[in-house]
């Protein structure tokens, strides 16, 4: 239950409660399950608050700070949040009447979203900088890329079944059969989805920090199926099970070192005969080490994938006044060029006289 006295000082409005806040130093308000429908909390300094199944229907958030607040299970339906500002801290997982991008979350009923607070935290190289998630973006496909060719030829050799296959290389080729191929193949990948998933972690933090039109236009439609994001829910559920294949594609690997013809049968004493016929380093060491960091691998590229699965939100009145600016700053390169320009024929003139 919400704390009387909080909603008392509350009530006495955002100048009385600001101010409060900062006498008390390090204090966490308790709001929780307030009905706080239709308040006015422009520039209310709510940092830290307890919030969770607050109603805040209709009220005007715009400006808040919100750093750090418990959010969950808070029903928002009409809220504006213009200019609100959130942080890593903030709980909104399961906020009601918003729809919850990677940076923030947004009401369609008022066209506004409270956004990650640009400035990171001092020991943090993250930031607002598009720039840099699309790089990161780019690695982790190539990359990525590159694994889902060992993984082609993995199954050129399940499906052709080829004694052996050669592979060049700068200064010849080497030969291997589909066992060799399969272990090598899967320490490769190990070492290459490791890359992946740090690359493409690194560019969904830097999506948080993203908050413009430009930059959520230009991440967004990236072209790499595990970081776009899919809004028509006709082909949300296809995306998802191409995610899948493409995060797990490395499974592909076990065929080779399992005994199918007696798995199916239940024939046990031959699958483990199989097993124990696999050099000893392999079989008994490597083999199930690779493959469980594979396996903790693909799991956490799909899950970051599935973080792409929302929108980098923008607020519309920000974009507005941002645009102002810059009619007004263009307005005013003009006029000085005009003045300049002006200046500039008179000097002639005074010359050339």
């Amino acid at each position: 239950m919400a704390s009387r006295e909080h909603l008392s000082r509350l009530s006495e409005g955002t100048a009385s409660w600001n101010l409060w806040r900062r006498e008390q130093g390090v204090v966490h308000p308790d709001l929780e399950g307030a009905d706080l429908q239709g308040c006015d909390l422009r520039d209310a300094d709510l940092s830290g608050a307890r919030l969770s199944g607050a109603v805040l229907r209709h009220a005007d958030l715009g400006g808040a700070d919100l750093r750090g607040a418990d959010l969950s299970d808070a029903d928002l339906s009409g809220a504006r949040l213009s200019k609100s500002t959130i942080d890593i801290n903030t709980r909104y997982d399961a906020i009601q009447g918003c729809d919850i991008g990677v940076n923030g979350f947004y009401s369609a009923a008022t066209d506004s979203a409270a956004l990650m607070r640009l400035d990171p935290p001092g020991n943090s190289m993250q930031g607002s900088n598009a720039e840099a998630v699309i790089e990161s973006l780019r690695q982790a496909r190539k990359l990525h890329t590159f694994s889902l060719l060992l993984a082609g030829i993995g199954l050129l050799f399940i499906v052709i079944k080829p004694k052996s296959i050669t592979l060049p290389y700068l200064a010849g080729s080497f030969k291997f059969d589909d066992l060799s191929y399969a272990f090598l193949a899967a320490l490769l990948s190990t070492g290459l989805l490791s890359l992946v998933s740090t690359f493409i972690d690194s560019a969904l933090q830097g999506a948080r920090y993203l908050n413009d039109r430009r930059s959520a236009m230009t991440v967004g439609h990236f072209p790499w199926v595990l970081s776009k994001y899919e809004q028509d829910p006709a082909v949300r559920r296809e995306s998802k099970i191409l995610r899948f294949f493409l995060s797990f594609h490395p499974m592909v690997y076990l065929y080779f070192f399992v005994k199918w013809d007696s798995l199916f049968p239940g024939d046990w004493a031959g699958v483990i005969s199989h097993y124990r016929m696999l050099p000893v380093f392999l079989g008994e060491w490597l083999l199930p080490v690779f493959f469980v960091m594979l396996l903790r691998l693909c799991l956490k590229i799909f899950r970051l994938s599935e973080g792409f699965q929302k929108p980098i939100l923008f607020d519309t009145v920000t974009e507005r006044e941002r645009r102002t600016d810059m009619e007004r700053l263009a307005h005013a390169v003009e006029a000085q060029a005009s003045e300049i320009a002006a200046l500039t024929a008179l000097l002639r003139r005074e010359k050339s006289s």
